[in-house]
């Protein structure tokens, strides 16, 4: 079993813009914790104490404490390693690019826990199994520039009658994520689109987006009534008057998605929609599919192929909360607390980002030695998206440097030759 005694050299560049953050001692819990989550195969506090070695290990009742006593905010220091790998991957992907167009991607999901006794657990209606449980549900927000998911905030919901007890304030769903888009401090520079599903596409969450300059997509559900911008027409039910605009009005146009590009039909209306003012829908729908899709913009010169090809991204923070559940214990959190649970959540997307940052620098070293097909990419302005592992290809490579390092620092400090020898054969193979 590979264990973990000292942070890793790739990985020293990834934490430095938090490591000052932290009181004494917590930034060694962090960075352990971190780095446990992206070789384990679980995700409890003593799951991850079992994989720490060295002077800095200790038992697992401190890493509990230092989720919930430490004093650090778990978000600044999300969003802190957020805009460095902006930043990093920004300067990797599009040199020169005039466009910086970066997706600010809302989505919720939900975890069931047996736990009666956990706070903020309550009732709910889990819709990946079509069954009513108990659990939390978590707000998250990611960015999506140039085909790499980052992490930018996870949000735990709390019910109105658990909020008081928590001495929390109560918040809807709708309400923080409204929060969130009008505190995301980005770079002024770059183009922001924000994607949401039917639910966030409310006056709340349109409202964030246009103090803070951001353009948005989101789907409009099929009973919302729509007024188009003709005298002639009364208000109509998006479902049935997008069926009817495609039917006679519709185009083919074959547009790309996140992995592969498939053929959509597409048509597009300007009107109101009831809380959002004047808006452009675009209805389409995939080829071989019966259901048509609303997708309402506040972008008057956005184009119907370009508004579909923009929301397809929103896939993205889908796929993020998939790897995070399978791969980095999401939802394996086996602690008491409130505090606990959101610090949870942070250090996975940390673990998250520490995998990517893993990544990066690997494609930057293969780019230095002469990758024709990434410099390729690079030269024609970072048109192409970066394509980088699966998490679970980064955690075995997170394993080998871990493994590889060890064994450089028996190989320094042992004196006999058999030994040496044998060592340097497993760094080889």
């Amino acid at each position: 079993m590979v264990t973990i005694g000292k942070m890793p050299r790739k990985s020293k560049r990834f934490f430095r813009p938090v490591a000052g953050h932290f009181a004494f001692g917590g930034f060694e819990h962090f960075w352990q914790l971190v780095l446990a989550l992206t070789i384990s195969h679980a995700a409890t506090i003593e799951r991850l104490a079992e994989l720490l070695r060295g002077p800095h290990a200790t038992h697992r009742t401190n890493h509990g404490e230092f989720l919930w006593r430490s004093d650090w905010d778990e978000s600044w220091v999300l969003q802190q390693i957020a805009l460095d790998t902006l930043r990093r991957l920004d300067r990797l992907a599009s040199r020169g690019v005039a466009d910086r167009r970066v997706y600010f991607i809302i989505d919720d999901t939900q975890t069931l826990k047996r736990a009666k006794k956990m706070q903020a657990v309550g009732k709910l209606y889990h819709h990946a199994t079509g069954t009513w449980g108990h659990g939390h549900t978590i707000l998250k927000a990611a960015l999506h520039v140039h085909g790499v998911t980052i992490p930018w905030a996870s949000v735990l919901y709390v019910k109105k009658h658990d909020a008081s007890k928590l001495n929390v304030p109560y918040t809807k769903l709708t309400q923080m994520a409204a929060a969130i888009i009008r505190d995301a401090a980005l770079p002024t520079h770059l183009n922001v689109t924000v994607l949401f599903d039917a639910f966030y596409l409310c006056p709340t969450v349109a409202h964030a987006c246009a103090d803070k300059g951001w353009h948005y997509i989101g789907v409009g559900k099929s009973n919302r009534c729509f007024l188009p911008d003709r005298s002639d027409v009364t208000t109509k039910k998006l479902g049935k008057y997008g069926a009817n605009v495609l039917r006679r009005e519709g185009v083919w146009r074959t547009i790309e998605g996140l992995k592969s590009s498939h053929r959509y039909r597409v048509a597009e209306r300007v009107g109101h929609l009831r809380g959002l003012g004047e808006v452009k829908v675009v209805f389409s729908r995939r080829r071989g599919e019966t259901k048509t899709i609303a997708l309402v913009t506040d972008d008057p010169h956005a184009t119907a192929t370009g508004v579909v090809r923009q929301y397809l991204k929103r896939w993205a923070v889908e796929l993020l909360i998939k790897e995070e559940k399978q791969h980095l214990g999401l939802s394996d959190y086996r602690v008491l607390r409130y505090r606990a649970v959101v610090r949870h959540l942070h250090l996975v997307d940390v673990a998250y980002a520490c995998l990517t940052h893993l990544a990066l620098t690997e494609h930057k070293s293969e780019d230095a030695q002469g990758d024709k097909h990434t410099k390729s990419k690079i030269r024609r302005g970072g048109t192409k998206p970066l394509i980088l592992p699966s998490i679970s290809q980064l955690k075995s490579r997170m394993r080998q440097v871990l493994w590889r390092e060890a064994i450089e620092d028996v190989v320094k400090v042992s004196h006999e030759r058999p030994v040496i020898r044998r060592l340097e054969k497993l760094m080889a193979a």
